[in-house]
């Protein structure tokens, strides 16, 4: 079995409500953790379920990267179908598994007092690290925290520092 560094991941992160939907969407695309692509929907881009259905129909991947997964998946599940398996077909995209970078800095670092993204940012990342990447698909939206292309990135990094530290396979839900 390929370990999760061979594998093709998708980080994704949305910005909105169950009662506003979704007014922000990213999803950076990465192999052998080096990004490839990054995609972004803003709300005026037209129906957000066919830009995602679109775009992952076309490349189907192996796992799924969020920082808190309960809220995607609760925008997801007030969005479109949610199917559980690790699989696709045309018509519906099968949501998993799912690697948590909430659940995996929580279990790896259970001194800290706060998990959240700026906070874990501001431990184990660099301003530099950061900046690099925003400055290459931060294009349509701002560079800062809340907006969902750029904490796909933060998200990307924190996991990317723990590959060769940890098996992130054993996090995979």
């Amino acid at each position: 079995m390929k370990s999760l560094k061979e594998k093709f991941g998708r980080v994704i992160d949305f910005e909105g409500s169950r009662k506003s939907g979704i007014q922000q969407a990213s999803i950076i695309d990465f192999r052998s953790f080096s990004v490839i692509r990054s995609h972004e929907y803003l709300k005026g881009d037209g129906v957000f379920n066919d830009w995602i259905l679109n775009l992952i129909n076309k490349t189907p991947n192996d796992f799924w990267v969020s920082h808190n997964i309960s809220i995607e998946k609760n925008l997801l599940t007030s969005q479109m179908p949610y199917l559980i398996k690790t699989s696709y077909n045309k018509d519906n995209i099968f949501w998993g598994p799912w690697l948590d970078t909430l659940k995996v800095y929580k279990k790896l670092y259970p001194n800290l007092t706060d998990y959240n993204l700026r906070n874990l940012c501001d431990i184990f990342l660099t301003k530099e690290e950061i900046a690099v990447l925003t400055k290459a698909y931060c294009k349509r939206s701002k560079k800062a925290y809340h907006q969902s292309t750029f904490d796909c990135l933060v998200t990307f990094k924190l996991i990317e520092r723990l590959k060769d530290k940890v098996d992130l396979a054993f996090f995979l839900e």
